[in-house]
């Protein structure tokens, strides 16, 4: 199964770049709960249409250049690092984004995403780390 849930994450991850929102939506319960990284203005989200307004609105303000540039299989869940070269949709200033992600599956979906800013503490998290 965890070979599909990378799967799904790489097939999530082009549809967000190419703004497929059914494909994206798909890829999450539809009770997702998301926690994010203490220093975003956003703390939780909770389920799936409040999980796509933060993705569309994320991209409207940042860009599609979101790529994946590792993937650490742990079973149910996936330690995902990403490197998003954004651009201000209205300042165009450019620059660049790194974050960490788990994302637990149950059933092909995810249900949870915790995201990191500092990847140290993504690996703690997954006792990957000490």
């Amino acid at each position: 199964m965890s070979q599909e849930n990378v799967e799904a994450v790489r097939k999530s991850n082009a549809a967000f770049r190419s703004g497929d929102w059914d494909v994206c939506a798909d890829a999450v319960d539809p009770d997702i709960f998301v926690r994010t990284d203490p220093s975003w203005p956003e703390q939780r989200i909770y389920g799936r249409e409040a999980w796509m307004a933060f993705c569309r609105g994320t991209r409207e303000s940042w860009g599609p250049d979101l790529s994946i540039e590792d993937i650490v299989d742990l079973g149910d869940r996936l330690l995902v690092r990403y490197r998003w070269a954004v651009r201000g949709g209205s300042s165009g200033v450019e620059g660049e984004q790194r974050y960490s992600e788990i994302a637990t599956f149950r059933e092909g979906r995810v249900v949870f995403i915790e995201y990191f800013h500092d990847h140290d503490q993504a690996l703690k998290a997954v006792e990957l780390e000490e």
